[in-house]
């Protein structure tokens, strides 16, 4: 997501849509044990606060260890709890999007663990003894935290991240329309705190807030500084106590489309962040002004991605339901296009995903100027690129002062112009101002907050994203910057037919030093020793030295307990080198062997652990060559290219855990095809369709790359060559082409993975116990079409 334009955007967007409505109509359940009653009160909250003070008195005591390991294990229980809190936020506020929910649940905690686990926060931070400098950081808590509606649940959830990794308690004020989703985010924090080792009560929150009790907390002596992060009226009252608040203001982005820019990338990128979650969140694009040379050009690329115009009465129904006594309607916040349309009266086409009309005016008289908060957008035109510049400036002053403008130009010099002009502090070049503003994508090096300053120029104390050191006030340029990618294969390789011997004699090789491996443990299947193959490798081990046991208990889609005897006949036998021989069930098995007989005090459920970015996953994947030297691959069918990928997949009861780490990319992998030349033809075709479908899945894939392209194409050739061949005659020369490739294809999409045919067909063929290639080559007819 942060590295790729949304090519499809309106079947995408069109897809979300229609999850949110699903949800919508499913209710939640919470366990009684977790639902609150009763009401609070003014005794309760001060109770509710002493509690806190308490708490936070003893966590100030915290050492710098105590607090990182705290706050990675909240982090951790968060992110499992990501889809429900969810659901629950969109059941209970009706507003956005379940999917891009989920997204922000999950992005805000990653992105915060890979940007603050390692920042000092306790006690000497940073020691100067050059100068003679030092640094001490001592809490400012306990805190007030306002949160939103629009964005309830990951906002608690950053902000509980933020007050634990600097050793403050806080209690929560949520929105009325979001308390019970929010107050269910804020539990999950706090328990996973507590049982971290984190004193009781160091969070809390208002169960029922009302005005009266929010701004008792607030105005509280136990309290020490408010966070704001909620509507003006909230802000407003949190900076009128007298006490320090840290606070956000009104967003009504504008932006500018000058004559160089990209603007197929510039329509999708305005495209993906007025419609991501709604658009609720306050950085969302809101007027779009555009150099007039272009105008039509771009308007034309707007709606071929979704987005309907209105004129006339139409324009007029919409405006005249958007804003309701000179502000925004809180009806209209949040929701899709579809329902926006059928609220105000007016149709629009079933695919439209986003609502939009031409303006000249900013101003109170002018709905359309006012910033939106929903799919809704503005496009202005003008003559050049100052009175487009002097335009967003404008735009900027009515409603959004000191928040987000963004540029797409691929002119530096104007870029910078536009920077310098733009009464904001969050300003974006040749992006999705939305999801970059809150630090998720697009250039990584954005502090991943959801609390947007706007400093002075708006009426805030901070102008740069918060974050646990946010204190001074920044103006931020961020541009769209690519991270480093990569090509990961095994470091040994062999390929060609009858390469076994030659491969395994180097197996002997010693290391520097002189020492050598001596004991090697072949994991496999019956098949495999039924067939010979198993004694055929034994003795080559033989021969050069080994000492060799078998562990042949491997059955298809290896399941946890299966890995864990291995790991047991591994513990007992001891291999400094471990072969996975056979088909995928063997050699995934052998990856799993092999992590869990060096980490068996791992959990399936931790290894196994769901991300959205790899570099940024809560739960660290083990080292591994602690004790297996060297994992060899041998592969006797010709489809799954787990030889040379770093996945496998591992059943626990009913439920499939897709592994996934670089650390599990096989040492050495041999490619010989002599061990397909007895393959029945039912079994070439289903490996063969997996093996297309691997190189056809990672040419399309976001992630892919030159490198992995090159691979994926050769893989495509080779199959379409000699494919048919093979299993029509089985000669020996297609055995080896459909052999090699597909290692070829493994390696391609292993280093740009796979796409929702093998998403599915995994679900499928775990459900059905089915060929893999089978219902493979009926899913991905499936969707290409669609």
């Amino acid at each position: 997501q942060g590295h790729q334009e949304r090519r499809r955007g309106d079947d995408m967007l069109s897809s979300r849509h229609a999850v949110a409505m699903a949800t919508r109509r499913t209710r939640m359940y919470i366990p009684a044990s977790k639902r609150f009653i009763g009401n609070d009160s003014i005794k309760s909250i001060d109770e509710k606060i002493q509690r806190i003070q308490e708490a936070q008195a003893m966590f100030a005591t915290y050492d710098q260890k105590t607090v990182d390991h705290i706050f990675r294990q909240v982090a951790h229980a968060a992110n499992k709890q990501r889809v429900p809190l969810a659901k629950l936020a969109v059941e209970e506020t009706r507003m956005g999007l379940m999917e891009d929910k989920v997204i922000k649940n999950g992005v805000v905690i990653e992105t915060s663990v890979s940007a603050y686990a390692d920042m000092k926060t306790c006690g000497i931070i940073d020691r100067d003894t050059e100068r003679g400098l030092i640094k001490i950081a001592t809490p400012v808590g306990p805190l007030a935290c306002i949160t939103p509606c629009t964005n309830p649940t990951s906002t608690v959830i950053i902000k509980s991240l933020f007050a634990l990794k600097t050793r403050n308690a806080a209690i929560f004020l949520p929105h009325p329309r979001a308390s019970a989703c929010s107050h269910e985010a804020m539990r999950i924090c706090r328990d996973a705190a507590v049982a971290a080792g984190a004193p009781p009560n160091v969070l809390d929150c208002v169960e029922h807030p009302t005005l009266e009790l929010n701004r008792h907390v607030m105005d509280h002596p136990g309290i020490k500084l408010i966070v704001a992060t909620g509507g003006p009226g909230m802000v407003k009252a949190s900076y009128s106590t007298g006490k320090p608040a840290l606070g956000v203001g009104a967003g009504n982005a504008s932006v500018l489309v000058d004559d160089t820019a990209d603007l197929k990338m510039a329509a999708s990128s305005i495209v993906m962040g007025k419609t991501f979650d709604n658009g609720v969140i306050c950085a969302s694009e809101q007027s779009t002004v555009v150099i007039e040379s272009i105008f039509e050009e771009f308007k034309s690329l707007l709606q071929k991605r979704g987005v309907h115009f209105v004129y006339g009465e139409e324009r007029k129904k919409l405006g005249e339901f958007l804003i309701k006594n000179g502000a925004i309607n809180p009806d209209i916040v949040g929701q899709s296009a579809q329902t926006i349309a059928q609220k105000c009266g007016i149709k629009i086409p079933s695919d439209a995903v986003v609502i939009a009309t031409e303006a000249s005016e900013v101003g109170p008289h002018e709905p359309f100027s006012f910033e939106k908060l929903s799919p809704v957008m503005t496009l202005y035109r003008a003559p050049t690129f100052n009175e487009a510049k002097d335009l967003c400036a404008s735009i900027v002053h009515f409603g959004g002062e000191g928040h987000t403008a963004v540029i797409h130009s691929n002119d530096e010099n104007r870029i910078a112009a536009f920077a310098a002009a733009m009464p904001a502090h969050h300003l974006f070049a040749n992006v999705p101002s939305s999801i970059a503003a809150v630090g998720t994508a697009f250039n990584f090096n954005v502090p991943p907050s959801l609390t947007l300053g706007v400093g002075t120029t708006g009426g805030s104390s901070i102008a740069t994203n918060m974050t646990p050191a946010s204190l001074i006030n920044v103006k931020l340029m961020a541009s769209r910057q690519e991270h480093m990618e990569w090509m990961k294969t095994p470091p040994n390789l062999y390929f060609n037919r009858n390469c076994t011997r030659e491969a395994i004699a180097d197996l002997a090789k010693p290391y520097p030093g002189g020492k050598r491996d001596t004991r090697a443990m072949i994991v496999t299947d019956r098949a495999m020793v039924e067939f010979g193959y198993c004694a055929k490798v034994q003795q080559m081990l033989e021969q050069i030295g080994f000492k060799v046991a078998v562990f042949d208990d491997v059955t298809p889609d290896p399941t946890i307990e299966c890995v864990r005897a291995g790991a047991a006949a591994c513990e007992q036998f001891k291999p400094e080198v471990l072969i996975g021989l056979g088909g995928g069930s063997p050699m995934d098995a052998a990856k799993g062997i092999r992590v869990f007989y060096e980490h068996p005090e791992a959990k399936l459920e931790d290894v196994g652990a769901r991300f959205i970015e790899l570099r940024k996953r809560t739960c660290p994947f083990p080292d591994t060559g602690s004790k297996v030297h060297k994992l060899v691959c041998i592969p006797t069918t010709s489809g799954t290219g787990s030889e040379v990928t770093p996945f496998a997949v591992i059943t626990e009861g009913t439920h499939k855990y897709p592994l996934f780490s670089y650390r599990m990319t096989p040492d050495v992998a041999i490619v010989d095809s002599a061990f397909c030349d007895n393959l029945p033809k039912s079994l070439v075709a289903n490996a063969g369709v997996d093996a297309l479908v691997h190189a056809i899945e990672a040419y399309v894939s976001v992630a892919s790359n030159d490198f992995t392209k090159a691979h994926a194409t050769r893989a495509v050739k080779l199959l379409f060559e000699y494919l048919p061949e093979s299993y029509k005659n089985g000669t020996i020369r297609a055995r080896e082409m459909v052999h090699h490739a597909s290692t070829i294809a493994g390696i391609a999409f292993a280093n740009s993975f796979l796409g929702i045919t093998h998403s599915l067909s995994h679900q499928i063929g775990g459900a059905f116990h089915t060929p893999h290639g089978e219902h493979e080559r009926r899913v991905c007819e499936r969707v290409k079409r669609d």
